[in-house]
């Protein structure tokens, strides 16, 4: 679609597909930084891998 104008932005293509709507990007953001990164007493390496674990086991793409 010729009329769709697509900028580079330095986020996860899940992320992406909301920059149409900034404010509820922002907020999707927000809620996962919150819940993923900051909730346990687990360090942000163990988080990381414990997520790409298991995006890995259900073949997530992102």
């Amino acid at each position: 679609m010729a009329w769709i104008r697509e900028e580079e932005i330095n986020v996860a293509n899940i992320i992406k597909v909301m920059s149409i709507n900034p404010k509820a990007m922002q907020a999707v953001q927000s809620l996962n930084a919150a819940l993923m990164f900051g909730g346990s007493t687990l360090t942000r390496v163990q988080e990381e891998s414990i997520a790409s674990t298991v995006s890995a086991i259900n073949k997530c793409h992102f």
